[in-house]
């Protein structure tokens, strides 16, 4: 009889344990889920917005909008810029291959694209492959406009 009751204690132990901390794990959430992790593992708060950092009023904030949407149609014009650049290299490249050389070539810029990132595509371009075959990580870059 005793055994029965360690058992039925035990089993109330293990449940309460259990449900202790389903209630801690999910109160630590909660306390968490307002947080954003960082690229390192952790946790950070997000800093504020510079206008809330450098106490800007309203028609500095405005001031301010004003020049991020400039900065980023800037930015904007240099990556067509640059996107176009690389198409016209590309071309010039087609121009002087063997067909053979062509295929291969095309699979290379296929693969190059597949590995680059989506925002760096401009328009009209066939994709960015600004890394090379294999991605940013695979040796040196092969020349310009790949």
């Amino acid at each position: 009889m005793g055994n029965d009751r360690t058992k039925r204690e035990a089993g109330l132990l293990v449940l309460v344990v259990f449900i202790l901390g389903v209630l801690v794990g999910g109160v630590g959430y909660r306390l968490a889920g307002a947080r954003v992790f960082s690229a390192h593992g952790g946790p950070h708060q997000p800093p504020p917005p510079l206008g809330q950092q450098l106490g800007l009023n309203a028609d500095q904030q405005k001031q301010l909008d004003a020049i991020w949407a400039d900065t980023k149609t800037q930015f904007q014009a240099v990556d067509a810029q640059r996107n176009a650049i690389r198409m016209q290299s590309r071309d010039k490249v087609r121009a002087i291959l063997t067909p053979d050389q062509l295929a291969k070539f095309n699979a290379m810029m296929k693969e190059a694209d597949s590995h680059s990132h989506p925002g760096d595509r401009g328009p009209g371009d066939r994709g960015p492959g600004d890394h090379g075959p294999g991605g940013p990580d695979h040796g040196p870059h092969p020349g310009p406009g790949f």
